[in-house]
């Protein structure tokens, strides 16, 4: 739905195919994606062949950056299934801010913890709203313990 929605502006910006950017991670791999956004794609006029990959990177990464370059420019035509990208250039600057989401750990309740929220949300078969009330009760009780 994302590719739909971007076409145009993407197509402007010359990426044809919009996944280049929606999909980066799975063309490079999380770690270089972390560091890396892809800023364009410029093909010769009227050729669908031979196009400079421009990606915009940290200062401290752009020697890394340009370093993998050959492998950057085979993993994208590998994505596109022909060699569309013949080279790239490296632009540095700041990129834009992710949120990077951890998953917290459960620890197990004490048994007055356990009763106290049993009595909030209840016992027997818990509706969906019940059961996200609880995880997130199990979450927040046992945390303030291990803290």
């Amino acid at each position: 739905m994302a590719g739909r929605l971007l076409a145009g502006t993407m197509r402007k910006r010359g990426f044809v195919q919009a996944e280049v950017v929606t999909r980066w991670a799975d063309i490079v791999g999380q770690e270089l994606a972390m560091s890396t956004v892809p800023v364009k794609l410029v093909f010769p006029r009227g050729e669908r062949m031979g196009a400079t990959l421009v990606v915009r990177t940290e200062s401290a990464f752009a020697p890394l950056l340009t370093h993998k370059a050959p492998h950057i420019i085979e993993k994208t035509n590998s994505f596109f299934g022909y060699g569309a990208v013949a080279k790239m250039t490296v632009v540095q600057g700041p990129l834009p801010h992710k949120t990077v989401y951890q998953q917290l750990e459960k620890t197990p309740l004490k048994p007055a913890d356990k009763g106290k929220l049993e009595a909030l949300t209840g016992t027997g078969e818990l509706s969906p709203l019940r059961q996200a009330v609880k995880s997130l009760g199990e979450y927040v009780l046992g945390r303030n313990k291990k803290d």
